[in-house]
């Protein structure tokens, strides 16, 4: 986790990766890790009612009374359905496009957290090569060449697997 992401999750997601990195490393260690001053990073922590308990090295919840805890997980999964409720169409869109082979989805493997690259030099068919090169530039300019060429080549592998 860096410092941008660290001042944009959600609390409750944040608490969830400091708490993973709290038992590996101790708090002012995680503060170094995340980039930021321990004192800063404490303070930030606090956010969104979170609180760092000492003898378990954690970071939890601050129940105010057991009604006031209640209400914040029904105000949390309130806030999941407002947003579906809001964006629904475009919900909706995404999947009638998806349904269509409109939409082009990644397999996670190409952008994944562990993923490793190597450079490669390939032989190919110039006109395959200029006719796939202009299809990407029309249809997904904004998505790079490798990645296309990755997905094929999983798309590939998923088809003629025996």
């Amino acid at each position: 986790m860096d410092k941008d992401t660290f001042y944009t999750m959600e609390p409750s997601k944040r608490v969830i990766e400091v708490n993973q990195l709290l038992q590996k490393y101790d708090l002012r260690k995680v503060a170094e890790v995340v980039g930021i001053k321990y004192s800063t990073f404490t303070k930030e922590m606090r956010v969104g009612d979170y609180f760092y308990h000492q003898s378990d090295k954690q970071y939890y919840p601050f129940v105010r009374s057991e009604d006031e805890r209640k209400k914040a997980n029904e105000k949390e999964e309130l806030s999941e359905i407002t947003f579906i409720q809001k964006n629904l169409d475009t919900l909706k869109n995404i999947v009638q496009l998806y349904e269509k082979n409109k939409l082009m989805l990644f397999d996670e493997r190409i952008y994944g957290k562990d993923a490793r690259f190597v450079n490669k030099s390939i032989k190919m068919n110039t006109d395959i090569y200029e006719e796939f090169s202009k299809f990407s530039d029309d249809q997904y300019p904004h998505l790079k060449m490798q990645d296309l060429i990755a997905q094929a080549l999983i798309n590939f592998m998923n088809s003629y697997k025996h």
